[in-house]
């Protein structure tokens, strides 16, 4: 039971020069967050379970990479980037998911955003540079918006 308690509370693992964060919880309601701020950047959180919470922003970002993944239903992240070759994936399994995901002054840019189930809604905005945009939502009663600046 302490080993599954000190896996919810997961740790930033630091790497070399860059940091990388990864945060994987199962079980539900968890709340997994991060920073990342970093030349070679990325940033993975994995929850499974329900209700579960992820915040989670690259600030000066310059290589990027941001994944997130959250299974079960009524799961919500924030997501903010601060682009240069950038990525941002999000995936979310279930219903009533929500996402919102911005990416700033970008370069190469890229967000994909998956979400299963119905209910769930997603709104992204992107300063556009080589830009791209794809939600795919499954499901009934799903709404998305999408900002290219």
């Amino acid at each position: 039971m302490k080993l599954l308690k000190v896996a919810a509370f997961a740790a930033i693992v630091i790497s070399g020069s860059a940091l990388a964060g990864v945060v994987p919880q199962w079980g539900g309601n968890h709340h997994g967050g991060g920073n990342n701020y970093g030349p070679d950047s990325s940033m993975s959180i994995y929850q499974y379970g329900t209700g579960n919470v992820a915040n989670a922003l690259q600030s000066d970002a310059r290589k990027s990479d941001v994944t997130i993944t959250q299974h079960g239903r009524g799961n919500g992240a924030v997501v903010g980037q601060g682009a240069d070759d950038s990525t941002i994936n999000l995936k979310q399994t279930g219903f009533q998911n929500s996402a919102t995901i911005d990416q700033w002054n970008a370069k190469n840019a890229d967000i994909s955003v998956t979400q299963f189930g119905g209910r769930n809604g997603a709104l992204v905005n992107q300063t556009a540079s080589d830009s791209n945009v794809l939600i795919r939502q499954v499901g009934f009663g799903n709404n998305a918006t999408a900002n290219q600046h």
